[in-house]
């Protein structure tokens, strides 16, 4: 690990990220261990921030990393999302990429992190997101994301994407985005998760987002490939983030 090994849970605390790069100031919530060495910016899932992604958060700073997540729909549901989808998952760019930008810079002065072992953690719309804007990232986790174009996949760092075998929203996605990745010569690990359904890696709580969507997605409670799959992705984030 980074010097701080597994810690106790560390305090989470409400802040707000700076405006800068023409994106506004931007509410987060962030967790930083005393003596981490590296850092992760977390972007939520389409229903926004969420309890599961504070826990999050909590879990990652237990393995030492210092880390913030933006709600990138403080500002509003449906214009945020409107935005995002049509600029900013498409080319890499836009406000909501900046707001990611903006985060990075204050893990990294608030923490004292160099930008370069810093990485990018998407989950669903965020891992969407993580791939499109993961240019120049020192690692980038995508679970269960749309994926974005050849053009805006040029020059991301890093990259581990996981796909959920019973999800059929996402089914093609991993085969798609194994080539692209594979044409703009970006290290990468793409898997499929067999028996698994959309957003097995947490662990939040929407009956009715389950009750339209669960047959077509797959959700539900998968607790012993939960933990298997941060395994897997805390063990890339330190090879890729360095020790």
């Amino acid at each position: 690990m980074n010097g701080v090994g597994e810690a106790d849970d560390v305090e989470g605390r409400e802040i707000v990220v700076p405006a800068g790069g023409g994106a506004p100031e931007t509410p987060a919530y962030a967790a930083l261990p005393p003596g981490a060495t590296r850092g992760l910016v977390v972007i939520h899932e389409i229903f926004g921030r969420q309890p599961e992604i504070d826990r999050v958060v909590h879990r990652l700073a237990r393995a030492g990393y210092a880390v913030v997540a933006p709600d990138l729909f403080a500002r509003g549901r449906a214009a945020c999302v409107l935005e995002v989808f049509s600029k900013t998952m498409r080319t890499g760019e836009g406000v909501a990429a900046e707001q990611g930008k903006n985060a990075r810079a204050w893990l990294a002065n608030e923490a004292r992190i160099d930008v370069s072992r810093i990485g990018l953690v998407g989950f669903c719309f965020g891992g969407g997101y993580a791939l499109a804007t993961g240019r120049g990232w020192g690692a980038v986790s995508a679970n269960y994301g749309p994926v974005p174009s050849e053009a805006a996949l040029r020059g991301i760092g890093p990259t581990l994407a996981c796909y959920a075998g019973r999800d059929r929203s996402m089914r093609g996605n991993a085969d798609k985005l194994r080539r692209r990745l594979e044409r703009v010569g970006a290290e990468h690990d793409v898997r499929v998760v067999a028996d698994v359904g959309h957003s097995f890696l947490t662990d939040g709580h929407h009956p009715v987002a389950k009750a339209f969507s669960g047959f077509w997605m797959g959700l539900g409670d998968y607790p012993e490939a939960r933990e298997d799959g941060w395994r897997e992705i805390l063990a890339f984030l330190d090879r890729a983030l360095g020790d």
